[in-house]
């Protein structure tokens, strides 16, 4: 990297092929995922959520692969809320968000140890805010995508 100046200076970056997050709604509740994560050393609470690795499949589509596969629901309809950089001090990795209702009951097909040992947890999207304000949810895409349903829900 070359400043201005003319300084130098090296920096690591990870590049990421991108994923999306989605925030899934039945009525006033939300379907999350409570899952191990060992960069963290324990449980987190998130909304569903997964890598584009699969080549030409669009953002729409992995979100509502995702869901099937992580909480066993389809959506019936999806809306695209936003992207955000997930950390660019050392990442390009970007996530789509998008909200998720018309959910349909589907058979769940976990992928990877960390989401067969997941649970599925509903809660009122109040009840899911009230764990961002306390500090019981901490996953940052969560919180991002509980605060998008608020706003979605108040306008």
């Amino acid at each position: 990297m070359l400043n201005a100046e003319g300084r130098s200076s090296i920096r690591d970056v990870v590049r990421h092929t991108g994923a999306v997050a989605v925030v899934p709604l039945i009525g006033d509740e939300v379907i999350l995922i409570e899952q191990e994560r060992v960069a963290v050393g324990g449980r987190l609470l998130e909304i569903p959520a997964g890598k584009l690795d699969h080549p030409g499949e669009p953002p729409d589509a992995t979100a509502v692969r995702e869901c099937e596969e992580e909480i066993g629901y389809r959506p019936g309809r999806l809306r695209l809320v936003g992207s955000f950089f997930t950390t660019p001090g050392f990442t390009d990795e970007i996530i789509w968000l998008y909200l998720a209702d018309r959910l349909e009951a589907v058979t769940a097909n976990p992928q990877g140890l960390e989401e067969e040992e997941a649970t599925v947890v509903r809660l009122t999207l109040d009840e899911a805010l009230r764990r961002v304000e306390n500090g019981t949810i901490r996953d940052a895409k969560t919180i991002i995508g509980l605060e998008a349903a608020r706003r979605e829900r108040a306008s």
